[in-house]
C-alpha cells in the first residue's frame, strides 16, 4: 500500500478548500466523460461528506446524476510549483495537491435543502453570501449531492507551508521552483521563501462551510 496516501478527513478537507474546480467522472450511451464543475462541501460529524454540485436541470449531467449509479470525482491544486534540483535533468517535480473519490449522487428536491447547498457552494469560493438566499426565489436551479463512499488525498512535493498545515512527514523537495511560466520564484538554496500561502492549519478541520 502507498504510503502518501492520505485518509485523514481534516486534512482532506483543508485540500478540498483549496481547489477550486471538481472533476465529475460520468457515463452515458457514449461512454465515460468528464465534467468540470464548481462545488461546495459539508464535513459531517461522523467525518463523512456530502459534496454539492449545480447546473441545469436537462443536460446529460443531469440525465447521468439522476440515474443514481455510483460515479467518481477528483480535484487537485498547486502545479504552478514546479521543482528543480540540478544538475539532473530528470529532476523537474512539480508540486500538487489532490482528493479522488466516489458516491451516490441525488437530486435535491427540498427547497431548504436545496438553499442550504448552495450556500455550501456559495461559501467555497467566499466567505459570505453576498445576497440571502431564499428557497422560493431558486426553484428553477438545479442542485444535487452527492454522499461520498470512498475519499482519499495526496500531496506531492509539498511546499513549506503544505507541510506545515498538514503536518506531513515528506521531505521539502528543494531546489529552484518555477512558476506556470517558467520564472524563477526562488531557489531554495539560496534563500527561503515567504511563507504567504495557504496559512490554514489542517488539524483544525478546514471545511469553510455549516448549514
Amino acid at each position: 500500500m502507498r504510503q502518501d496516501i492520505i485518509h485523514d478527513p481534516a486534512k482532506i478537507s483543508w485540500i478540498l478548500n483549496q481547489c477550486n474546480i471538481l472533476h465529475l467522472g460520468l457515463t452515458n450511451n457514449h461512454g465515460a466523460y468528464v465534467v468540470p464543475v464548481h462545488y461546495g462541501f459539508i464535513q459531517q460529524n461522523d467525518g463523512n461528506f456530502i459534496i454539492y454540485v449545480h447546473g441545469t436541470g436537462d443536460g446529460e449531467k443531469a440525465a447521468a446524476l439522476d440515474a443514481g449509479q455510483p460515479i467518481g470525482f477528483e480535484v487537485d491544486h498547486g502545479h504552478e510549483n514546479l521543482v528543480y534540483t540540478p544538475p539532473s535533468p530528470e529532476e523537474f517535480d512539480p508540486s500538487f495537491m489532490s482528493v479522488i473519490g466516489n458516491g451516490l449522487p441525488e437530486r435535491i428536491n427540498n427547497p431548504q435543502a436545496k438553499a442550504n447547498a448552495l450556500k455550501a457552494i456559495i461559501h467555497h469560493y467566499m466567505a459570505k453570501s453576498p445576497v440571502a438566499i431564499l428557497p422560493e426565489e431558486i426553484k428553477e436551479i438545479h442542485v444535487w449531492q452527492i454522499k461520498v463512499s470512498n475519499i482519499t488525498g495526496r500531496v506531492g512535493n509539498p511546499t513549506k507551508s503544505q507541510q506545515q498545515a498538514l503536518h506531513l512527514d515528506q521531505p521539502l523537495h528543494r531546489g529552484k521552483h518555477y512558476d506556470e511560466n517558467g520564472g524563477l520564484l526562488y531557489d531554495d538554496f539560496t534563500d527561503q521563501p515567504e511563507n504567504n500561502d495557504e496559512q490554514s492549519d489542517a488539524s483544525t478541520g478546514a471545511s469553510s462551510t455549516d448549514n
